[in-house]
Protein backbone atom coordinates (compact mmCIF):
# COMPACT_ATOMS: atom_id res chain seq x y z
CA UNK A 1 0.00 0.00 0.00
CA UNK A 2 1.25 3.38 -0.81
CA UNK A 3 0.89 6.17 1.88
CA UNK A 4 0.33 9.39 1.16
CA UNK A 5 2.17 12.33 2.81
CA UNK A 6 -0.18 14.24 4.99
CA UNK A 7 2.30 17.42 4.24
CA UNK A 8 2.13 19.23 0.79
CA UNK A 9 5.10 18.05 -1.75
CA UNK A 10 7.55 21.02 -1.82
CA UNK A 11 6.02 21.91 -5.58
CA UNK A 12 2.55 21.98 -4.31
CA UNK A 13 3.83 24.18 -1.22
CA UNK A 14 5.75 26.46 -4.10
CA UNK A 15 2.45 26.94 -5.97
CA UNK A 16 0.22 27.30 -2.95
CA UNK A 17 2.60 30.25 -1.48
CA UNK A 18 2.64 31.65 -5.30
CA UNK A 19 -1.13 31.92 -5.73
CA UNK A 20 -1.30 33.46 -1.70
CA UNK A 21 0.69 36.16 -2.43
CA UNK A 22 -1.02 36.34 -5.72
CA UNK A 23 -3.92 36.64 -3.83
CA UNK A 24 -2.95 39.25 -1.19
CA UNK A 25 -1.27 41.75 -3.78
CA UNK A 26 -5.22 41.37 -5.64
CA UNK A 27 -6.74 41.91 -2.68
CA UNK A 28 -5.41 45.36 -2.15
CA UNK A 29 -5.83 46.08 -5.95
CA UNK A 30 -1.49 45.19 -6.34
CA UNK A 31 -0.69 42.86 -9.05
CA UNK A 32 2.59 41.18 -8.85
CA UNK A 33 5.18 43.74 -10.60
CA UNK A 34 6.02 43.15 -14.34
CA UNK A 35 9.39 42.08 -15.51
CA UNK A 36 11.51 45.22 -16.21
CA UNK A 37 13.16 45.54 -19.50
CA UNK A 38 17.20 45.17 -19.78
CA UNK A 39 19.34 48.09 -18.47
CA UNK A 40 16.26 49.09 -16.25
CA UNK A 41 17.83 49.48 -12.54
CA UNK A 42 16.03 49.93 -9.28
CA UNK A 43 17.81 51.08 -6.36
CA UNK A 44 15.20 50.00 -3.66
CA UNK A 45 14.06 46.31 -4.76
CA UNK A 46 13.22 45.42 -0.87
CA UNK A 47 10.42 48.28 -1.21
CA UNK A 48 9.47 52.04 -0.98
CA UNK A 49 10.73 54.17 0.95
CA UNK A 50 8.14 56.65 0.53
CA UNK A 51 5.40 54.51 0.61
CA UNK A 52 6.75 53.54 3.98
CA UNK A 53 6.28 57.14 4.74
CA UNK A 54 2.82 57.19 4.71
CA UNK A 55 1.13 57.88 7.48
CA UNK A 56 -2.99 57.55 8.14
CA UNK A 57 -5.25 60.90 6.77
CA UNK A 58 -6.56 63.07 9.92
CA UNK A 59 -10.25 63.69 8.83
CA UNK A 60 -9.58 67.56 8.55
CA UNK A 61 -7.07 66.97 5.94
CA UNK A 62 -9.78 65.96 2.98
CA UNK A 63 -10.75 69.69 1.99
CA UNK A 64 -13.83 69.18 -0.13
CA UNK A 65 -16.40 72.00 -1.15
CA UNK A 66 -19.91 71.63 -2.01
CA UNK A 67 -20.90 72.40 -5.16
CA UNK A 68 -17.23 71.75 -6.62
CA UNK A 69 -14.82 69.51 -8.39
CA UNK A 70 -11.19 70.01 -6.93
CA UNK A 71 -8.29 68.90 -8.42
CA UNK A 72 -4.24 69.67 -8.53
CA UNK A 73 -3.42 70.72 -5.16
CA UNK A 74 -0.33 72.82 -3.83
CA UNK A 75 0.64 74.64 -1.07
CA UNK A 76 2.96 76.81 0.49
CA UNK A 77 3.33 78.19 4.52
CA UNK A 78 3.81 82.09 4.79
CA UNK A 79 4.31 82.97 8.65
CA UNK A 80 1.71 80.34 10.46
CA UNK A 81 -0.91 79.89 7.73
CA UNK A 82 -0.72 77.22 5.18
CA UNK A 83 -1.96 78.39 1.33
CA UNK A 84 -3.34 75.97 -0.76
CA UNK A 85 -4.22 76.18 -4.21
CA UNK A 86 -6.21 74.03 -6.58
CA UNK A 87 -8.29 73.91 -9.73
CA UNK A 88 -11.78 73.79 -9.42
CA UNK A 89 -14.81 73.80 -11.81
CA UNK A 90 -18.93 73.54 -11.07
CA UNK A 91 -19.59 69.58 -9.95
CA UNK A 92 -23.27 70.23 -12.36
CA UNK A 93 -20.22 69.61 -15.21
CA UNK A 94 -19.07 66.77 -13.39
CA UNK A 95 -14.81 65.42 -14.34
CA UNK A 96 -15.23 66.87 -18.34
CA UNK A 97 -15.96 70.65 -16.73
CA UNK A 98 -11.84 70.50 -16.13
CA UNK A 99 -11.52 71.67 -19.72
CA UNK A 100 -13.06 75.17 -18.21
CA UNK A 101 -11.30 74.84 -14.71
CA UNK A 102 -10.39 78.16 -12.93
CA UNK A 103 -8.03 78.51 -9.58
CA UNK A 104 -8.95 79.12 -6.41
CA UNK A 105 -7.08 79.86 -2.63
CA UNK A 106 -8.00 78.74 0.82
CA UNK A 107 -6.33 78.71 4.21
CA UNK A 108 -5.54 76.54 7.69
CA UNK A 109 -3.62 77.14 10.28
CA UNK A 110 -2.27 73.63 10.32
CA UNK A 111 -0.94 71.61 6.82
CA UNK A 112 -3.23 68.92 7.30
CA UNK A 113 -6.70 71.51 7.78
CA UNK A 114 -9.34 72.19 8.07
CA UNK A 115 -8.88 74.31 5.21
CA UNK A 116 -11.59 77.74 4.37
CA UNK A 117 -11.45 79.23 0.80
CA UNK A 118 -10.61 82.62 0.84
CA UNK A 119 -11.03 83.41 -2.80
CA UNK A 120 -10.65 82.94 -6.83
CA UNK A 121 -6.72 83.12 -7.77
CA UNK A 122 -7.01 83.23 -11.59
CA UNK A 123 -10.22 82.74 -13.92
CA UNK A 124 -10.16 82.29 -17.78
CA UNK A 125 -12.66 85.17 -18.68
CA UNK A 126 -9.54 87.90 -17.03
CA UNK A 127 -6.69 85.74 -18.51
CA UNK A 128 -4.53 87.18 -21.13
CA UNK A 129 -4.18 84.04 -23.35
CA UNK A 130 -5.32 81.01 -21.54
CA UNK A 131 -9.11 81.99 -22.28
CA UNK A 132 -10.29 78.21 -22.23
CA UNK A 133 -8.84 77.00 -18.45
CA UNK A 134 -6.43 77.85 -16.11
CA UNK A 135 -5.29 74.29 -15.01
CA UNK A 136 -2.62 72.04 -12.81
CA UNK A 137 -1.41 75.22 -10.45
CA UNK A 138 1.69 75.20 -8.39
CA UNK A 139 3.02 77.84 -5.91
CA UNK A 140 6.36 78.92 -4.97
CA UNK A 141 8.10 81.32 -3.34
CA UNK A 142 11.04 83.06 -5.97
CA UNK A 143 13.23 85.50 -3.52
CA UNK A 144 10.82 88.05 -2.50
CA UNK A 145 7.77 87.18 -4.46
CA UNK A 146 5.24 84.73 -5.65
CA UNK A 147 4.72 82.32 -8.37
CA UNK A 148 1.74 80.56 -9.51
CA UNK A 149 2.73 78.51 -12.66
CA UNK A 150 -0.26 76.51 -14.55
CA UNK A 151 -0.77 75.24 -18.01
CA UNK A 152 -3.14 77.05 -19.98
CA UNK A 153 -5.79 76.21 -22.41
CA UNK A 154 -6.57 75.91 -25.35
CA UNK A 155 -2.62 76.99 -25.82
CA UNK A 156 -1.64 74.15 -23.77
CA UNK A 157 1.86 75.71 -22.46
CA UNK A 158 3.19 76.18 -19.03
CA UNK A 159 2.14 80.24 -18.22
CA UNK A 160 3.15 82.02 -14.96
CA UNK A 161 1.54 84.60 -12.87
CA UNK A 162 3.28 87.04 -10.12
CA UNK A 163 2.14 88.35 -6.71
CA UNK A 164 3.63 90.45 -4.01
CA UNK A 165 1.63 89.35 -1.25
CA UNK A 166 0.30 85.76 -1.49
CA UNK A 167 -3.27 87.29 -1.30
CA UNK A 168 -2.38 88.52 -4.77
CA UNK A 169 -3.63 90.16 -7.19
CA UNK A 170 -1.84 87.61 -9.44
CA UNK A 171 0.00 89.06 -12.47
CA UNK A 172 -0.10 86.66 -15.36
CA UNK A 173 2.65 87.43 -17.98
CA UNK A 174 1.58 87.90 -21.07
CA UNK A 175 2.74 84.55 -22.84
CA UNK A 176 3.61 81.22 -22.25
CA UNK A 177 6.56 80.62 -20.45
CA UNK A 178 7.79 76.80 -21.12
CA UNK A 179 6.15 74.68 -23.75
CA UNK A 180 5.30 71.33 -21.68
CA UNK A 181 2.07 70.03 -20.22
CA UNK A 182 1.66 69.83 -16.81
CA UNK A 183 5.38 70.45 -15.67
CA UNK A 184 7.38 70.62 -12.02
CA UNK A 185 9.86 73.30 -11.61
CA UNK A 186 12.52 73.71 -8.64
CA UNK A 187 15.20 76.50 -8.17
CA UNK A 188 18.39 75.33 -7.67
CA UNK A 189 20.88 76.89 -4.87
CA UNK A 190 22.82 78.90 -7.64
CA UNK A 191 19.23 80.05 -9.28
CA UNK A 192 19.03 78.77 -12.10
CA UNK A 193 15.45 76.43 -12.51
CA UNK A 194 14.99 72.65 -13.68
CA UNK A 195 11.71 70.93 -14.51
CA UNK A 196 9.93 68.19 -16.05
CA UNK A 197 7.01 68.06 -17.83
CA UNK A 198 4.86 65.57 -20.28
CA UNK A 199 5.47 65.33 -23.83
CA UNK A 200 3.71 62.98 -26.50
CA UNK A 201 5.22 61.27 -29.30
CA UNK A 202 3.39 61.87 -32.44
CA UNK A 203 3.60 57.90 -33.75
CA UNK A 204 2.71 55.78 -30.24
CA UNK A 205 3.86 52.22 -29.88
CA UNK A 206 0.73 50.94 -29.06
CA UNK A 207 -2.22 53.15 -30.44
CA UNK A 208 -2.66 54.82 -27.37
CA UNK A 209 -1.13 58.19 -26.80
CA UNK A 210 2.22 58.00 -25.16
CA UNK A 211 3.08 60.11 -22.12
CA UNK A 212 7.17 60.28 -21.53
CA UNK A 213 9.16 63.14 -19.30
CA UNK A 214 11.07 65.91 -20.80
CA UNK A 215 13.87 67.85 -18.40
CA UNK A 216 14.48 71.41 -18.77
CA UNK A 217 17.00 74.12 -17.46
CA UNK A 218 17.04 77.85 -17.35
CA UNK A 219 19.53 80.53 -16.16
CA UNK A 220 16.48 81.72 -13.95
CA UNK A 221 13.15 80.91 -13.12
CA UNK A 222 11.45 82.56 -15.87
CA UNK A 223 13.60 81.38 -18.83
CA UNK A 224 14.56 80.64 -20.84
CA UNK A 225 13.50 77.01 -20.96
CA UNK A 226 15.56 74.69 -23.06
CA UNK A 227 15.75 71.10 -23.53
CA UNK A 228 17.91 68.82 -21.30
CA UNK A 229 19.43 65.65 -22.75
CA UNK A 230 18.04 65.53 -26.16
CA UNK A 231 14.59 64.29 -27.10
CA UNK A 232 14.12 61.15 -25.62
CA UNK A 233 12.29 60.00 -22.74
CA UNK A 234 14.20 60.30 -19.34
CA UNK A 235 12.14 57.71 -17.91
CA UNK A 236 14.07 54.23 -17.98
CA UNK A 237 12.80 51.27 -20.57
CA UNK A 238 10.26 53.18 -22.55
CA UNK A 239 8.07 53.88 -19.26
CA UNK A 240 5.42 56.67 -19.19
CA UNK A 241 4.05 58.61 -16.78
CA UNK A 242 1.65 61.75 -16.25
CA UNK A 243 2.22 64.58 -13.64
CA UNK A 244 5.93 64.18 -12.48
CA UNK A 245 6.54 66.19 -9.04
CA UNK A 246 10.39 67.44 -8.97
CA UNK A 247 11.99 67.69 -5.04
CA UNK A 248 15.41 67.84 -4.31
CA UNK A 249 16.54 65.01 -1.59
CA UNK A 250 19.93 64.26 -0.24
CA UNK A 251 21.39 65.99 -3.57
CA UNK A 252 19.85 64.07 -6.06
CA UNK A 253 16.56 64.85 -7.80
CA UNK A 254 13.44 62.77 -6.70
CA UNK A 255 10.38 62.56 -9.32
CA UNK A 256 6.79 61.03 -8.25
CA UNK A 257 4.41 60.75 -10.94
CA UNK A 258 1.77 58.28 -11.99
CA UNK A 259 2.76 55.17 -13.88
CA UNK A 260 0.65 55.95 -16.82
CA UNK A 261 0.86 52.29 -18.48
CA UNK A 262 1.28 50.52 -15.40
CA UNK A 263 4.75 49.56 -16.83
CA UNK A 264 7.07 49.74 -13.71
CA UNK A 265 4.25 48.73 -10.82
CA UNK A 266 1.35 46.64 -12.90
CA UNK A 267 -1.00 48.81 -11.45
CA UNK A 268 -2.24 51.64 -13.89
CA UNK A 269 -1.47 55.53 -12.33
CA UNK A 270 -0.21 54.21 -9.27
CA UNK A 271 2.25 56.72 -7.85
CA UNK A 272 5.30 55.24 -9.04
CA UNK A 273 9.04 57.05 -7.16
CA UNK A 274 12.14 57.76 -9.99
CA UNK A 275 15.49 59.42 -8.84
CA UNK A 276 18.42 60.90 -10.14
CA UNK A 277 22.32 62.38 -9.72
CA UNK A 278 22.14 64.40 -13.03
CA UNK A 279 18.55 65.41 -13.96
CA UNK A 280 18.98 63.39 -17.06
CA UNK A 281 19.29 59.60 -16.30
CA UNK A 282 16.87 58.01 -13.57
CA UNK A 283 16.96 54.94 -12.26
CA UNK A 284 13.40 53.53 -10.63
CA UNK A 285 13.64 53.69 -6.99
CA UNK A 286 10.94 50.61 -6.77
CA UNK A 287 7.91 48.43 -8.35
CA UNK A 288 5.82 49.00 -5.21
CA UNK A 289 3.93 51.43 -5.81
CA UNK A 290 3.96 54.13 -3.26
CA UNK A 291 0.39 54.37 -3.88
CA UNK A 292 -2.05 52.86 -5.39
CA UNK A 293 -5.12 53.99 -7.01
CA UNK A 294 -7.89 51.66 -5.04
CA UNK A 295 -6.78 50.64 -2.36
CA UNK A 296 -8.17 51.55 1.12
CA UNK A 297 -6.80 54.87 3.02
CA UNK A 298 -6.65 54.64 6.52
CA UNK A 299 -7.63 57.40 8.40
CA UNK A 300 -6.36 59.22 11.88
CA UNK A 301 -8.22 57.14 14.87
CA UNK A 302 -9.35 53.87 12.85
CA UNK A 303 -10.75 53.17 10.14
CA UNK A 304 -10.80 53.70 6.58
CA UNK A 305 -12.26 55.11 3.16
CA UNK A 306 -12.09 54.17 -0.42
CA UNK A 307 -11.34 56.15 -3.00
CA UNK A 308 -11.96 55.18 -7.15
CA UNK A 309 -9.05 56.47 -7.54
CA UNK A 310 -6.24 59.55 -6.69
CA UNK A 311 -3.93 61.41 -8.87
CA UNK A 312 -2.01 65.00 -9.68
CA UNK A 313 0.72 63.94 -7.25
CA UNK A 314 2.07 66.78 -5.05
CA UNK A 315 4.87 66.56 -2.29
CA UNK A 316 5.98 68.87 0.66
CA UNK A 317 8.78 68.43 1.91
CA UNK A 318 10.30 70.07 5.43
CA UNK A 319 13.15 72.33 6.18
CA UNK A 320 15.58 69.06 5.55
CA UNK A 321 14.40 68.32 2.14
CA UNK A 322 12.93 65.32 3.22
CA UNK A 323 8.79 64.97 2.25
CA UNK A 324 6.30 65.66 4.92
CA UNK A 325 3.21 65.57 3.07
CA UNK A 326 1.68 63.81 -0.19
CA UNK A 327 -1.30 65.46 -1.50
CA UNK A 328 -3.46 63.79 -4.43
CA UNK A 329 -6.55 64.87 -6.07
CA UNK A 330 -9.30 61.97 -5.03
CA UNK A 331 -12.51 60.51 -6.91
CA UNK A 332 -15.10 59.53 -4.21
CA UNK A 333 -15.76 55.41 -3.76
CA UNK A 334 -18.21 55.81 -6.92
CA UNK A 335 -16.86 58.24 -9.83
CA UNK A 336 -19.22 61.53 -10.47
CA UNK A 337 -21.27 60.32 -7.64
CA UNK A 338 -20.42 63.46 -5.73
CA UNK A 339 -17.89 65.92 -6.26
CA UNK A 340 -13.27 65.04 -6.27
CA UNK A 341 -11.67 66.33 -3.38
CA UNK A 342 -8.50 66.82 -2.08
CA UNK A 343 -5.82 64.36 0.44
CA UNK A 344 -3.42 65.60 2.47
CA UNK A 345 -1.64 62.91 3.60
CA UNK A 346 1.20 63.08 6.42
CA UNK A 347 4.48 61.08 5.81
CA UNK A 348 7.30 60.66 8.10
CA UNK A 349 10.32 62.35 7.41
CA UNK A 350 12.58 59.65 9.15
CA UNK A 351 11.39 57.09 7.00
CA UNK A 352 10.90 58.75 3.30
CA UNK A 353 14.64 58.00 2.59
CA UNK A 354 15.79 57.27 -1.07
Amino acid sequence: MIRRSLFPTSSLLIALLLGLTIYTYAQVGMPQPPPLPPGVEVTHPQGSPLRSALQPVPASAMFRMDGWYLWDPSVIKIGQTWHLFASRWPASEKMKGWFHSHVIRATSKSLFGPYQFQEVVLHPSKHPWAKQAIHNPKVMKVVNRYLLYHLGIPVWQTGFAWADPIEGPWQPVGKPVLATNNPSILVRPDGSAYAVGKFKPRQTKDGEWDAYMQAFEAPAIDGPYRLLGGNGNRLPGGFELEDPVVWMQDGRYQVLCTDWESKATGIRKALVHYSSEDGVKYDLVSQVPVWSQTEPLPVAGGGSITVAGIERPEVVTGENGKPIALLVSAYPEIKDSEPTFIIIRPMDPSVAAP
